[in-house]
């Protein structure tokens, strides 16, 4: 409780977590009801799932640079970039129809996140001490899950009652207010200078950059894979409650979030991202073996909670282990890595579904998910929270 009141005596990190909760509340209203919105458009499941996986694939193409310009030009500027980028996406859908330009605009919103999230994580594992950042890191994602739950909570039943447009305008007066936010009352956060930094290749080859990243893959991977086949194998079997996934989710990853900092504190990360795997990798294997409204309940639970333990841990893990001037370039990688789980989860399992069906699907993200998990406690299950990269 003392590290949150610090926490929250710190007018810079009250100012992003505040923006980050409108900002990811407004990325995340669609989340749950786009893939039925496709639907309801005639669209195919492996459509759909490019669709939603494609904005991966944007965030992904622009990651070096991100975490490069993060390094050189400052987390402020870059975040506010990232902020006008996502309201332009979200106005986009307003003159959208059909496949192409869906796809387009997704790409686009994975191109904002990108900038986004990169400089905002950033900019919050600077506003405190070193010894600070872990804590400051674990409560700026709780934002994060507070506002993804809240959206992805309330979505459907806007979606149901007043509209797919609904859930634009509310996106777009959140964003609107976060983007204010940030550029009225926030300041930039000191970075190190150029003569300091390594070239991004050599951050990308540590095995403590990497390791993470690699187990973060396996977590968005079952995330990007929940988010978007629960709705649809829910509708091919006639189960109206799909949103009771999305309401589980959502109070398992704020939980989880919240208690973040304290299981770390008892546990090493390593060990703590391990069991974060393992409990994703269950989450996948229930909705493989028997898709039914308790097991959506179950595996949002637990997906929430794996989830939400898993980030934190290893974006601080990464923080403690690089130098401050390298500090933009390890996220952007492990974000990268998520963005490329997401993407898998979303686009190529769409293929599967429509091939061999929803329980191969769910089975074959059990397996990845495992195979993720089994790198990271290879990599680095030897290595000890003292140990610290001279990168």
């Amino acid at each position: 409780m003392s590290m949150l009141l610090r926490l929250l005596s710190n007018q810079q990190f009250q100012i992003i977590a505040v923006v980050q909760l409108f900002n990811i509340f407004s990325t995340n209203l669609l989340a749950p009801v786009l893939p039925v919105y496709f639907k309801m458009q005639g669209m195919s499941e492996s459509q759909i799932g490019l669709i939603m996986g494609i904005v991966s694939l944007g965030a992904l193409v622009v990651r070096p640079w991100t975490g490069m310009s993060v390094d050189i030009k400052g987390s402020r500027s870059i975040t506010l970039f990232g902020q006008v980028l996502t309201a332009a996406g979200l106005a986009f859908y307003f003159w959208a129809s059909g496949f192409w330009q869906y796809l387009l605009i997704r790409f686009y919103q994975g191109i904002a996140m990108a900038f986004y999230g990169t400089g905002a994580i950033t900019f919050a594992s600077g506003v405190e001490s070193p010894e600070n950042t872990s804590a400051a890191i674990a409560y700026f994602s709780l934002c994060t899950m507070i506002g993804m739950g809240i959206a992805t909570s309330i979505a459907p039943v806007i979606f149901s009652g007043y509209g797919f447009f609904s859930l634009i305008f509310l996106g777009l007066a959140s964003i609107s207010m976060a983007t204010s936010l940030m550029w009225l009352r926030s300041n930039e956060v000191i970075h190190c200078g150029e003569d300091k930094r390594i070239p991004f290749r050599e951050v990308l080859k540590a095995k403590e950059v990497l390791a993470p990243a690699v187990c973060l893959f396996g977590s968005n991977f079952a995330l990007g894979t929940a988010f978007t086949f629960v709705p649809l194998v829910a509708l091919s079997k006639n189960i109206a409650a799909y949103s009771v996934f999305f309401i589980a989710f959502s109070g398992a990853v704020v939980f989880a979030r919240a208690m973040v900092h304290q299981i770390n504190k008892r546990w090493n990360p390593e060990r703590t991202a391990l069991y974060a795997s393992l409990i994703n990798a269950l989450s996948t294997g229930l909705l493989a073996v028997y898709p039914s409204t308790l097991t959506f309940t179950l595996s949002g639970a637990l997906v929430g909670f794996g989830f939400g333990i898993i980030y934190p841990t290893l974006a601080a893990y990464v923080v403690d282990r690089v130098s401050p001037a390298n500090k933009g370039s390890a996220l952007s990688v492990i974000a990268a890595a998520g963005d490329v789980g997401n993407a898998l989860g979303a686009s190529v399992l769409g293929i599967v579904a429509e091939t061999m069906g929803f329980s191969v699907l769910f089975a074959g993200a059990t397996i990845i998910i495992l195979l993720s998990g089994y790198y990271f406690y290879k990599a680095l299950w030897v290595v000890t929270p003292s140990e610290t990269l001279d990168v």
